[in-house]
């Protein structure tokens, strides 16, 4: 159903509904069957509107929605200053029942000093920043910022504080081996005393009877810990502090070194646990990779020396020049989300076996022989992982060898700039991946969130040591729709995050064929070959370009 809002084309399926703002007044048309309500609001006055004419994700219309519509049309096309009243305050109504259904959290509507400090706590909390610190990040004075926490968190700056870290040292001591006085001085504590001391005033419960109660064996994360920290009535955040829903899902954290050097049984059990979070969220974090922490810091270390280059030495290795998906992405050249605003990321493709064309590369010294190895260190984990898939699908364990000879795969660098004002910009808009699979490192600083199905928006909390997976189309279409690729997006962070993607997807004239190993079960797509899978996506992806927007 195609949707024309100031001459541009927008697509909403049967059953879902959207937020346009009509910048210049010209007619609109909608498909039929369409149900519309105007309504004017400073709400959706945008300060540069040619960057807002769409907001946010395409969702389902929910029964709230639904009759919000229905109220809103009742009003009739009438005039009067009592129906515009009501009429305008239904559609405010509709933009906040929308951004709930969403899974958009309302920052928009708190105080931006509120929003910096609790941002910088966010990314700052094992440093122990004190109220004087908290306050010229957000430019007020202490007691203005215990004020706004007060009142629209119900706790204090420094309550927050301790939530956060306490959160950060639960899911550690819950889903990692490491000790806890390394826990201690990752998440600012200092000693093992101090930490068992926060978590058991928390939590109840040692952290040493945390782990003795099984949910350490349990590969799980299970964000929303900080709202049950919360629930102590000295620490109530109040409606507005959550991002975001607790998952009704769990990201597990997956041991894969047995896919490697483990006896069958030990694969065995790998390659369950890979499947069972495949079927359930299509995410998964992963240790026993073999990747050092030493390695990963070069990384990064060599990330940020490209991207602070002059503007021309990054065009000088553009993907508009080299093109086959290989060098520099602009700020503002991707839409990863079809139906919102271009991406504010700006990236660098590394490449080396899609067809035509090859890698160009930035001058300087040693950076493509570090990128290259780490390239072979992923193509080694991707195969690993693959072993796990195949095992769990029923077929065997080298099913997909021959198919990853040459693999398409893409290491991708990405630089997300801070956020500096409330926006509806996105930093990678709400999508799924192409490929088979993703092996994602982050420098530390949050933003991704996960939608499982069913579920709303919530946060991929970030776990020392560990690299985030996720299965994309491709693998679900090989699987037959057994596993689920998973959307996806990352937030406009408040301070500077970059990370490392590295995108496995198959040989170029490798046949994805649904894999059916039950009786009576039939595919659910048509054979295709992974090069035309991938232009096909990658056509959706970059093909705004030549769209006003």
């Amino acid at each position: 159903m195609s949707t024309v809002i100031d001459g541009g084309r927008r697509e909403l399926h049967a059953g879902e509904c959207g937020i346009f703002i009509n910048t210049t007044g010209r007619r609109s048309t909608y498909a039929p069957g369409s149900q519309v309500q105007w309504c004017e609001t400073p709400l959706l006055e945008a300060p540069s509107p040619v960057e807002q004419d769409f907001l946010g994700d395409r969702i389902r219309a929910s029964p709230r929605i639904r009759t919000l519509f229905r109220e809103g049309i009742g009003c009739g096309p009438y005039v009067s200053p009592a129906l515009d009243t009501l009429r305008n305050a239904l559609g405010e109504a509709l933009f906040a029942a929308w951004r709930i259904e969403a899974g958009e959290d309302m920052a928009g509507h708190m105080p931006a000093p509120l929003l910096a400090a609790r941002y910088y706590i966010d990314l700052h909390y094992a440093e122990k920043p004190d109220l004087e610190t908290l306050a010229a990040v957000a430019g007020i004075t202490p007691p203005y910022l215990i004020d706004l926490f007060r009142r629209h968190q119900g706790t204090t700056p420094m309550r927050y504080l301790r939530a956060v870290r306490a959160q950060a040292a639960l899911r550690l001591i819950r889903h990692t081996d490491m000790s806890l006085a390394s826990i201690a001085d990752s998440t600012g504590y200092g000693s093992a005393f101090h930490l068992s001391r926060e978590i058991r005033q928390f939590h109840g419960l040692s952290p040493r009877q945390i782990r003795q109660q099984g949910t350490h064996s349990n590969p799980s994360t299970q964000t929303g810990d900080a709202e049950r920290l919360f629930a102590d009535n000295r620490f109530s955040p109040g409606p507005e502090v959550n991002r975001s829903s607790p998952m009704t899902h769990d990201i597990p954290v997956i041991d894969i070194s047995p896919l490697h050097q483990g006896n069958g049984a030990e694969r065995e059990a790998v390659a369950s646990a890979i499947g069972r979070a495949c079927r359930e969220t299509g995410f998964f974090y992963i240790t026993g990779h073999g990747v050092s922490p030493d390695t990963i810091a070069k990384l990064f270390e060599a990330s940020h020396t490209f991207f602070t280059q002059p503007a021309a030495a990054k065009e000088a290795v553009a993907m508009s020049r080299v093109g086959q998906n290989r060098g520099y992405v602009g700020l503002g050249v991707e839409r990863l989300d079809t139906t919102s605003l271009p991406d504010r990321k700006e990236a660098f493709n590394i490449s080396p076996n899609q067809p035509g064309g090859q890698d160009a590369w930035p001058a300087l010294p040693g950076w493509q022989d570090l990128m290259m190895a780490y390239f072979a260190t992923c193509l080694d984990i991707g195969a690993a992982l693959h072993r796990g898939f195949a095992r769990d699908l029923g077929v065997d364990e080298d099913f997909f060898a021959d198919k990853f000879r040459h693999p398409m795969a893409t290491l991708r660098l990405l630089r997300y700039p801070p956020a500096q004002q409330a926006s509806t910009v996105p930093g990678a808009g709400a999508h799924t991946d192409y490929g088979n699979v993703t092996i994602l490192a982050v420098n530390g600083v949050s933003g991704l969130q996960v939608r499982p199905r069913g579920s709303d928006w919530t946060d991929a909390p970030l776990i020392p040591g560990t690299f985030i997976c996720n299965i994309g189309d491709c693998l679900m279409r090989w699987s037959n729709d057994v596993y689920v690729s998973t959307p996806h997006r990352v937030l406009r962070p408040a301070g500077e995050r970059y990370s490392i993607a590295f995108f496995l997807d198959p040989d170029a004239d490798a046949l994805v064929e649904p894999i059916v190993t039950r009786s009576g079960e039939h595919a659910h797509y048509p054979p295709v070959t992974g090069h035309d899978y991938l232009q096909e996506r990658l056509q959706a992806t970059y093909g705004h370009k030549n769209q006003r927007h």
